[in-house]
């Protein structure tokens, strides 16, 4: 009797598996000029986490804007605005040059956390209760070629 229990246990128990917990909607950021680049797809298995490098439009900038927005689309018009994140404390130079790594956090109910680093440093990042101003976001850097590339091993 208590093998057939067990047994009948383990076949509900395996029936019942439960799907891990997703994203109901893509998460992804504003770039200059309107467009958006993609976080996460909707659907996509949480907790997740994502890093992007960032850099300034303006040479000497201090702080970088990051707007993050849900939805499906490829312009930040159509999508529904997450948050705006502001990051301090970025290294004065030519625009371009800082290279700014932000990484996203959604965590198990689908609430995002940004954190951000330049070289060794962690930077100050916070969400802003209302959109800053005038700023634009700030773009997003292609890779280094050179990280890229893998060498070839001598013949």
């Amino acid at each position: 009797m208590k093998r057939v229990l067990l047994a009948v246990l383990l076949v509900t128990a395996c029936k019942r598996t439960a799907r891990p917990p997703s994203l109901g909607e893509a998460i992804s950021v504003e770039q200059p000029g309107g467009s958006t680049s993609q976080l996460f797809t909707q659907g996509s298995e949480i907790p997740t986490s994502a890093t992007e490098s960032f850099t300034t439009g303006k040479d000497n900038e201090k702080r970088l804007y990051v707007h993050v927005l849900r939805g499906a689309g490829r312009t930040a018009s159509g999508l529904h605005s997450e948050a705006w994140w502001e990051i301090e404390g970025v290294s004065p130079a030519r625009a371009g040059e800082p290279r700014v790594m932000v990484t996203f956090e959604v965590d198990a109910q689908g609430h995002l956390a940004l954190s951000a680093r330049e070289e060794d440093r962690r930077l100050a990042s916070k969400k802003l209760e209302t959109p800053p101003g005038k700023a634009a976001p700030s773009p997003l850097t292609e890779p280094d070629d050179d990280e890229d590339i893998e060498e070839d091993p001598p013949e």
